[in-house]
């Protein structure tokens, strides 16, 4: 099995444990506010993190640092703006519109390094958004300040894939999601002192929910994202994160949700988007190859 392949399966393993948090969370979030829910996740994460890696963290330096609060800023910002669209939106508008991210990582990186995706990543990309607006959107299609801010932190979750790709080489994947998570934890923390005001009633369906995403969804989800882009392009892992609604559609059955035709038949051209890039695994792995021998010149 060629790491091109290992990079795939561990970033599809990624979004179906994404995908599982979403029915956790929903239930869960009748309990507890978004903010502290997303400040306690990524804390007590960080916390985990850290004492699992503490004689790591002896090795840690300004660019680090660095790296890891970068990162951790656009996926910080990222979610509370999009915590705060689903105020104002539908929860099916913000998923297409977050997804959409997987346009903006390819036409960040057009523009910052003048590397235009292959007509196959074109295709692939056209066929998952069309699956992915067939799931998801429903109804009024009107936009409002709601779709703007989730609109913003795809972008803020667009810049975050390909801030992944820029600094995980050379580095320490410990420390750095340690950093990582840190950051997202600490800048949450602002909205849930003082919008949340902390006030929550933790049960203990409430707590193991904390509980699973932050070791699972969080530790383990960055952790092995992280380690996975170093052997794919940004974009590629763009279109395998389409996989996250697909699953989320999936696992939300069991409490209730129903799969509709049009949802089933989104998550097959989602799905045949992923097979359509995957197609090109040898180029992909030339030019990550390419990619890295430029970024050490």
């Amino acid at each position: 099995m060629t790491k091109q392949l290992k990079a795939d399966l561990s970033l599809i393993l990624v979004t179906v444990v994404w995908g599982s948090s979403f029915p956790i969370m929903s239930i869960a979030l009748k309990s507890i506010p978004p903010y502290s829910f997303i400040a306690l996740r990524y804390i007590l994460a960080a916390i985990i993190i850290g004492v699992i890696s503490i004689k790591k963290l002896k090795n840690c330096n300004k660019n680090m640092v660095k790296s890891g609060v970068l990162i951790g800023l656009a996926l910080g910002i990222g979610s509370i703006l999009q915590a705060v669209g689903l105020v104002y939106t539908s929860s099916s508008k913000s998923g297409f519109i977050t997804g959409l991210n997987v346009v903006m990582v390819p036409l960040f990186l057009a523009f910052l390094y003048k590397k235009f995706p292959d007509f196959k990543t074109i295709i692939g990309i056209v066929i998952s958004v069309i699956g992915l607006g067939l799931m998801s959107i429903s109804g009024d299609l009107g936009l409002n300040k709601g779709d703007f801010l989730t609109l913003l932190s795809a972008v803020c979750f667009a810049v975050q894939i390909i801030l992944v790709d820029k600094y995980t080489e050379n580095t320490d994947i410990a420390i750095l999601t340690f950093i990582e998570l840190l950051t997202v934890g600490i800048i949450s923390l602002v909205p849930a002192v003082f919008v949340d005001r902390l006030k929550m009633d933790l049960n203990t369906f409430s707590f193991g929910a904390i509980l699973f995403t932050a070791i699972f969804c969080t530790v383990f989800a960055y952790g092995l994202q992280n380690i996975a882009q170093m052997y794919t392009t940004p974009t590629h892992a763009a279109i395998i994160f389409l996989a996250e609604p697909v699953f989320s559609a999936i696992f939300s059955v069991f409490i209730g949700d129903k799969l509709t035709g049009k949802a089933l038949l989104g998550c097959l051209l989602i799905l045949s988007g992923m097979i359509v890039i995957n197609l090109q695994l040898p180029q992909i792995r030339e030019e990550r190859k390419e990619e890295r021998k430029e970024e050490i010149a």
